[in-house]
């Protein structure tokens, strides 16, 4: 068994709420640890993040999490790339164990895992995942440069997708789940410029097809079915939180899966226990997670003070 090491909070997720908390809990003088991996971060596979404060020309998302990354750990703060296997509350102690085999104590944790690329179960999607179906565009577009893409979706997640494929891509068809794309207008605004994008709304993906790799998308719309000849299929139907810890520890969660937490503080129904970001699902905006960062940091600094 590897050596048990101390701190007094550990964070548990990587993305701009992780961090951001880190930075906070670290310039306090607490020692602080993060566990998880910031360049595996929704934010990191964003592309151009035009709404976030402080950029007027926007900025990449590797970008911005290099740069969190690099202040937590200026101030103080350990940062591992690792991820959590279980966490344990035994007397006023947090046993927490990664994959690697490590185990760490810490008065107060702070969970910031984030959510992960919702599926739509189709038929073909788990079959062809990395074979032709990815969930991210800016990762995995450039390798498609010049063919057909099919974009299954809604929201800003498909227009920014259905955006960036266009630049690359001989033709983008947007299979939109609903009535309306529901993106913000500036996104919708974009799309009407681009003269090799095609729109289906109220459309339904019955399959994908392929041989080793994809070839085809098969869909419905008004009751009619057709398919569309492509190699590459991006999927954007939104997050569902990463929760499989906070249900270890017994924490209350909502009827979609989300952490409970008290708004005030971010202190959920586990004494010591706090959560920030995505996976208390509400706004999901880096702005947000980076405010919940900080209301999380400060209460747990308060109640590892308290003991």
């Amino acid at each position: 068994m590897s050596e048990i090491k101390e701190y007094q909070i550990a964070i548990v997720g990587a993305g701009p709420a992780g961090l951001t908390a880190a930075i906070y809990t670290a310039r306090a003088g607490f020692a602080t640890i993060v566990i998880g991996n910031p360049y595996e971060s929704q934010v990191a596979k964003l592309g151009l993040i035009e709404n976030y404060s402080g950029f007027a020309k926007g900025v990449e998302g590797l970008e911005l999490m290099e740069a969190m990354e690099n202040q937590t750990k200026a101030n103080g703060a350990e940062v591992i790339y690792d991820n959590v296997i279980e966490i344990a509350k035994k007397d006023k102690d947090f046993i927490i164990k990664t994959d690697d085999d490590e185990t760490l104590k810490a008065k107060a944790v702070i969970l910031a895992m984030g959510a992960r690329h919702r599926k739509m179960r189709i038929p073909g999607e788990e079959e062809y995942y990395m074979k032709g179906i990815s969930y991210c565009s800016v990762c995995d577009g450039a390798l498609y440069q010049g063919k057909p893409t099919v974009i299954i979706g809604y929201g800003n997640g498909a227009a920014k997708s259905a955006i960036y494929m266009a630049n690359l891509s001989s033709k983008v068809y947007l299979i939109c789940t609903k009535k309306e794309l529901g993106a913000d207008a500036i996104y919708e605004s974009r799309l009407e410029g681009k003269e090799n994008l095609e729109i289906h709304y109220s459309s339904r993906v019955t399959k994908i097809s392929g041989e080793e790799f994809v070839t085809s998308v098969t869909y419905k719309e008004g009751g009619k079915e057709s398919e569309i000849k492509t190699e590459s299929v991006f999927i954007e139907y939104g997050t569902v939180p990463n929760t499989l810890l906070a249900n270890q520890l017994g924490i209350e969660v909502d009827v979609r899966g989300f952490i409970v937490t008290k708004i005030e503080n971010l202190k959920t129904n586990i004494p010591g226990v706090y959560a920030a970001g995505d996976v208390c699902g509400r706004i999901k905006q880096i702005a947000t997670a980076v405010g919940d960062g900080c209301i999380a940091a400060t209460h747990a600094q308060n109640y590892v003070e308290e003991l």
